[in-house]
């Protein structure tokens, strides 16, 4: 019997196995090559490896600079600082201090006062500093090159499709979101509960941006950089289109009213539509019917203006906002069926 682990499990196991295979390879490299501290290539192998290309060419990327600054700067204090207790600790607050502001708002640099501090104390009365320095440089950046190899040929990732399985995913939870609006509770439980919710796509489409962040730090993924974006940032409108949604319906009871039932299946046609995008399935009979409902929720506007005059302000206000959250989610359910279509044929070339 096969057994099949679900996405996430899968995904789990992958990036263990990177993280395996590249701390093995390191410690064999480094056993070859007899470096004195080979173990500073495992550790850096196991830091710098993430599920992306583009995540682990970051990391290794600030871990070489970091280290390369770090033991420069804390190899020429270890040498020429004089070799007392209070000379050491005057030098490593100094030292320690400068590189700290330095690397201030500079990821690159935010190992340096680490491997500064380690480099110094650790030579503090040694006169081959700098011969100790070269070691911890190359220790270092052979487990830098080792995480990137490893990251791209074991398991390689495939960013445009785990880009697109993340948006429908996403899309499903809006989905299911939007169909319960129409008949949702307005009591604190049901709130609470549809906080949580919404805060659960927050922090979903915040590790898809972290993903497209990853994935712009790749090599040669320039070109593709802009689209993967442009999916980021229309699912975020999608997201806010449904809060707005959510807000106008727990505004006014009357909002709905003053509709009709336009409103109601406005929502219930957006959700199929976001259904059909997380299910992976052609949307265009679901479009053709959210532009029907939004007709119908055109129309029913124009009724409503007709008769003004008889249309409370109160009333107004929150149904107004219901029209306009219903008509940018209209056309942003478009946009984000053509950059999942995009999504998954640059997925099929790759």
């Amino acid at each position: 019997m096969q057994i099949r682990l679900p996405d996430r499990h899968a995904a789990d196991l992958r990036f263990a196995i990177k993280v395996a295979t590249a701390s093995v390879a390191a410690f064999v490299i480094a056993t070859l090559l007899q470096l004195p501290q080979g173990y500073w290539s495992v550790i850096s192998a196991l830091i710098v490896v993430q599920a992306s290309l583009g995540g682990t060419v970051a990391a290794a990327q600030e871990r070489a600079v970091g280290t390369v600054v770090g033991s420069l700067v804390g190899g020429a204090a270890a040498f020429l600082h004089p070799h007392s207790l209070l000379g050491t600790s005057v030098t490593l607050t100094v030292t320690v201090a400068a590189l700290a502001f330095a690397a201030a708002g500079r990821p690159m640099l935010r190992i340096a006062p680490i491997t500064a501090a380690i480099l110094l104390v650790a030579t503090a009365n040694q006169a081959n500093t700098f011969e100790t320095a070269l070691e911890r440089i190359i220790e270092v950046l052979i487990g830098c090159a080792i995480g990137v190899v490893t990251t791209l040929l074991v398991f390689p990732a495939r960013v445009d499709r785990d880009l697109a399985r993340e948006a429908r995913a996403i899309a499903g939870d809006l989905a299911a979101l939007l169909r319960g609006a129409p008949a949702r509770r307005r009591d604190p439980d049901a709130a609470h509960a549809l906080l949580g919710a919404q805060d659960a796509i927050r922090r979903k489409l915040a590790a898809l941006e972290k993903t497209v962040a990853d994935a712009r730090r790749a090599p040669g993924a320039r070109a593709a950089a802009e689209a993967r974006a442009a999916l980021a940032r229309t699912l975020w409108r999608v997201r806010n289109d449904a809060v707005a949604v959510e807000r106008a319906l727990a505004a006014s009871d009357a909002a709905r009213g003053l509709l009709g039932p336009a409103a109601d299946a406005m929502i219930l046609a957006a959700a199929d539509m976001l259904a059909e995008i997380a299910a992976g399935r052609s949307v265009e009979e679901a479009r053709s019917q959210v532009q029907a409902r939004r007709a119908d929720l055109d129309d029913a506007v124009s009724h409503l203006r007709d008769g003004a005059e008889e249309v409370d302000v109160g009333a107004a206000v929150p149904t107004m906002g219901l029209v306009f959250a219903l008509r940018n989610l209209a056309g942003n359910l478009g946009d984000l069926a053509d950059r999942l279509g995009e999504a998954r044929a640059a997925a099929v070339d790759a």
